[in-house]
């Protein structure tokens, strides 16, 4: 397992992250026995990253991996994230403490490296099916920033970011407000404009290479759905993630299967070959700090693993990518 820094925080993470979300199912559903086996074998094998939050199962990803961490004595690098809602508005700053104050509990945690805000962020904040702050609610006078510093000013956190999902532009102000250390980006070979140019009109959200702005800010970065909720895996009928909303505009996952069968035919690979492609082509960018893989058992552990220093894609594979992103997949998106 090869390491990397995170940003400007000076931990040193792996690689690879180990995702505790629902996609998975592992730290939310399967029998304790089964998880205790899986956390053991990421550590055995390098994994020191582990990545949770409350919206994972109403807390009980966040219960499972503090009792486990517990039982077997591990003090791995933890990451967890904080889904703030329309009730919090009244108070922001507050319910940002109150929040972290119950993962910490969760984890059974008295301090953790690092905390995420979880809440979409857009240029307005918006109060329909999927909530969102507005820049101003996370940045300004009593906003979740201020939560959040109270909370490592008082030893309880180390250092914080957010999930990169909403509003390109929103997104872009908070790293460039210089407030954070690290954030969630959602990067993949279906959608990588987070860190290639890609054409107007792209099918997907084009998130403006906020991967190149971040780094300028000194801010880590984690990559998550580099599989596409499956879609870029040997099995994708598996799939399709656990909310019937894409993560992120216009990958909707019917979309993503129609684009993954033209990776696989761009690059002459198979269903395992892709899934390998997808992890090294993420680890290729230096501005990752690692790429965070839901797993369901230590196979799929395994097979994630071996993509750290297995060295990038060819020039070869490259130039074919290229042109999969320069047409929008050959513009056969139905």
């Amino acid at each position: 397992m090869l390491y990397r820094t995170l940003g400007r925080t000076g931990l040193k993470i792996s690689e690879i992250g180990f995702g505790c979300g629902n996609n998975a199912v592992l730290m939310v559903k399967a029998p304790h026995e089964e998880q205790v086996k899986a956390v053991r074998h990421a550590l055995a094998l390098g994994i020191n990253f582990f990545d949770t939050a409350f919206a994972y199962g109403l807390g009980k990803s966040e219960e499972n991996l503090g009792r486990i961490l517990n039982e077997i004595g591990a003090k791995p690098v933890i990451s967890t994230k904080i889904r703030l809602a329309a009730d919090a508005v009244g108070d922001i700053k507050a319910a940002a403490i109150r929040a972290v104050e119950a993962g910490l509990e969760r984890l059974r945690r008295e301090r953790v490296d690092f905390v995420q805000l979880h809440t979409r962020v857009t240029q307005e904040r918006g109060m329909g099916k999927r909530f969102s702050f507005s820049p101003g609610d996370v940045l300004g006078a009593g906003g979740a920033v201020e939560g959040l510093k109270v909370m490592r000013d008082r030893g309880k956190v180390g250092f914080f970011g957010f999930s990169g999902l909403g509003d390109p532009k929103a997104l872009h102000e908070l790293v460039d407000s210089g407030e954070f250390q690290g954030f969630q980006c959602y990067y993949n070979l279906l959608n990588p404009s987070a860190g290639q140019a890609v054409p107007p009109g792209f099918s997907a959200l084009d998130y403006g290479r906020i991967l190149g702005r971040a780094a300028a800010k000194g801010m880590g970065a984690f990559v998550i759905r580099i599989l596409a909720a499956g879609a870029l895996t040997a099995d994708p009928s598996a799939g399709g993630g656990s909310s019937p909303e894409p993560l992120s505009p216009g990958s909707e996952y019917a979309l993503d299967l129609q684009r993954a069968e033209k990776v696989k035919a761009a690059l002459g690979i198979d269903g395992k070959e892709l899934t390998q492609a997808a992890i090294r082509f993420a680890l290729m960018k230096r501005e990752v700090s690692t790429v965070l893989v839901g797993f369901s058992n230590t196979a799929h552990i395994d097979e994630a693993v071996s993509c750290s220093g297995a060295g990038g894609l060819s020039e070869e594979a490259l130039a074919q990518l290229r042109k999969l992103w320069e047409t929008d997949f050959g513009t056969l998106i139905a």
